[in-house]
């Protein structure tokens, strides 16, 4: 089977993603669909018409880089960066295969329910989206890495946050975690990075960031205070009801889970000893929630696992 895998490449996960593939003993050829370009980041921050249509003869020139018929299966991890004119020229050349969609932003982040059409199959990690459109649900995954995490060694006050700050929400209330955090003897790890547009975001918004990078954590010092936490602290977009990458890869990591995301109630994996859910900064329930043993801490939840992630996806199993 040959598969055109056309996605952002974020973090390495859509990579991960991709590498599955392969070891399905599929011939996946990936290209990034918002290209990290130099040029194509000035044009996109300086001037939107011009980079709309060089981004436009980017996307054409992936598809007319391919014979008419030489693929079995075209996956999008996301979408809405393609015109709608290149979507029916990709559709055209690549008549015979399966054209599969995956979303892991919900709709009123970026709204792709006029693609919907071009695609056969299409998943979000939203379910909430998923019974709105009459879509496949899939929440996200995790990648190898955290399967592998020493579950040992962890100190049972110890939080951490690893994370990128988009929303400006995010960072006040990861500050006021801090402060919580420091008022109650508790260790808590955090690292925030952004971009320049965020970094403007937060200003525009009245924030004056403090300890936030443009650059990215090691992925050395990511994994020793991933080991050394008890938990993790998430911070979910309140116009989603998916759960982010950070729910989905420290619940497979033996992590316990602070949230401000009220569905995973609702989720197979959901527990009181495994998740607290705060709202706004009310954090008073932390501390005995921390001090609760889990109560299976071995359990690995590798139905989440990144391998099992893409046999779902292109819905061949190998």
């Amino acid at each position: 089977m040959r598969i055109l895998f056309i996605g952002f490449d974020y973090y390495g996960y859509t990579s991960a993603i991709n590498d599955e593939f392969g070891r399905m003993g599929f011939e996946s050829c990936f290209h990034d669909i918002q290209p990290r370009k130099l040029h194509f980041k000035v044009m996109r921050r300086l001037n939107a018409k011009l980079y709309q249509a060089a981004l436009d003869q980017y996307h054409k020139s992936i598809i007319d880089a391919y014979d008419s018929g030489v693929f079995d299966h075209v996956i999008f991890l996301q979408v809405h960066q393609m015109s709608k004119v290149n979507m029916a020229h990709l559709r055209s050349r690549q008549k015979d295969a399966t054209f599969t969609l995956y979303n892991w932003d919900a709709v009123a982040t970026h709204d792709y329910r006029p693609y919907l059409k071009y695609f056969d199959r299409a998943f979000t990690f939203d379910p909430q989206d998923a019974e709105a459109l009459g879509i496949n649900y899939l929440p996200l995954f995790a990648t190898n890495r955290y399967h592998n995490i020493d579950r040992t060694r962890y100190e049972p006050t110890s939080v951490y946050f690893i994370g990128n700050i988009v929303n400006p929400e995010r960072y006040r209330v990861v500050r006021a975690f801090e402060g919580f955090c420091g008022e109650h003897g508790l260790q808590f790890d955090f690292f925030m990075s952004t971009t320049i547009h965020g970094w403007s975001k937060m200003r525009r918004n009245g924030i004056r960031p403090k300890d936030v990078s443009l650059r990215h954590l090691p992925t050395d010092r990511q994994d020793e205070w991933i080991a050394r936490s008890a938990a993790v602290f998430d911070f979910a977009n309140h116009a989603q009801s998916g759960f982010t990458m950070r729910v989905m890869e420290n619940l497979c990591a033996g992590k316990k889970i602070i949230t401000n995301n009220h569905n995973v109630k609702n989720a197979p994996f959901y527990s009181e000893d495994r998740f607290l859910i705060y709202k706004e900064t009310d954090f008073s329930a932390v501390p005995d929630f921390l001090a609760q043993p889990l109560n299976e801490p071995e359990a690995s939840f590798s139905e989440y696992q990144v391998n099992n992630f893409a046999v779902r996806l292109i819905g061949v199993q190998r």
